[in-house]
């Protein structure tokens, strides 16, 4: 099995002041705060982390830091593997963890096993990592948060929503829909103009374009690997599309 993420370094430090106070981390990096506070600015928002705070900065976050209390925290550097068919959006900045308990435990295990570097503590410590990271970014996919949100009242709503997000790479029309939940075109949407105020052509619109947010932020495929995982025959019209519903290219909306 490849796995979306390659570790390069774990360890357990204390420092008095950063040795860099601003810029970016020369590799993804996991900071887990186990005593003291530093403030953190990202894109003018500044917080202050405190003991039992966990922080990701990937490489491509500018940031600005400084310790307020001396600190001593767990710090783990990992790289996305370019070889993995997959890949797991990462959230930046403070990260709130909602299963503490699994977190914890991990932690408590990986700190176990920081001082040693025989190659069965090796394959413990990644596979404690791994599981980690998998468990941060499946809490905070922006995906899954968005869909979280939505609740349909009537089945056959529920069941053709499900199917379409399923099926989002495919040339999707709304007849394949129907034939999939056993009812007709003008039903279903009627029913999903009075569940989502869309027809049913709109609704995989916005499905597709709310795909397309998650890759853009939260993956490093290119614009034409993206196209295509939305449905989209080509750039060109993916681009199109996209400008129309946000106001910018997928382009500039990656790199805003």
């Amino acid at each position: 099995m490849i796995y979306p993420f390659e570790f390069i370094d774990s360890k357990i430090t204390g420092r008095r002041e950063f040795q860099m106070n601003e810029g970016r981390q020369p590799t993804h990096a996991l900071f887990y705060l186990k005593e003291g506070s530093f403030t953190l600015d990202i894109d003018g928002q500044s917080e202050l982390l405190t003991a039992g705070d966990c922080v990701i900065l990937p490489d491509y976050i500018h940031f600005q830091r400084r310790v307020v209390d001396p600190i001593v925290f767990i710090y783990v550097k990992f790289a996305c593997n370019e070889a993995c068919p997959f890949t797991l959006p990462l959230p930046f900045g403070r990260v709130e963890i909602k299963d503490k308990a699994r977190f914890l435990s991990n932690l408590d295990s990986l700190e176990g096993l920081l001082e040693r570097d025989d190659k069965k503590a090796l394959c413990f410590k990644e596979h404690i990592l791994t599981d980690i990271l998998f468990q941060i970014c499946t809490e905070h996919d922006p995906a899954e948060t968005e869909l979280e949100s939505i609740s349909y009242s009537d089945s056959t709503v529920r069941a053709a929503a499900k199917w379409i997000r399923d099926h989002l790479t495919d040339k999707l029309v709304v007849e394949d829909v129907c034939r999939a939940v056993g009812t007709n075109a003008s039903t279903l949407n009627f029913k999903f103009r009075r569940e989502t105020d869309l027809s049913v052509g709109r609704f995989i619109e916005s499905e597709r374009m709310r795909l397309a947010r998650h890759l853009l932020l939260g993956t490093t495929y290119s614009i034409s690997e993206i196209a295509a995982r939305c449905g989209f025959e080509n750039v060109y019209y993916f681009s199109t599309a996209f400008k129309k519903v946000h106001g910018i290219p997928p382009k500039s909306y990656r790199s805003v």
